[in-house]
């Protein structure tokens, strides 16, 4: 699946990316589970790629993938005593 960003400009990626980072930020940051679908809606949004399927599991983990030509999408998880889910979420 071809991205919309991979047939633009560089600077134009880069202010996809600020789109993007915005919206990330109005996110909470605890959730009751790992908001992937918010996640693939904002990158979708902006003409990004979803994230791809895989399993997340573990306490703490890292999640980094590529989603444009130039573009990554990182972000990070800590399950909670209480079951919720602290995330935070960027692109780089």
């Amino acid at each position: 699946m071809q991205t919309v960003c991979t047939l633009m400009g560089t600077s134009t990626e880069r202010k996809m990316r600020s789109h993007v980072s915005r919206k990330l930020q109005k996110l909470p940051i605890y959730h009751d589970g790992l908001p992937l679908t918010q996640f693939d809606d904002i990158l979708v949004s902006e003409g990004f790629s979803e994230l791809e399927g895989a399993i997340y599991c573990g306490r703490d983990g890292q999640s980094h993938v590529q989603v444009g030509s130039k573009t990554w999408f990182t972000f990070t998880w800590h399950k909670m005593e209480s079951g919720r889910y602290e995330v935070v979420a960027y692109v780089c």
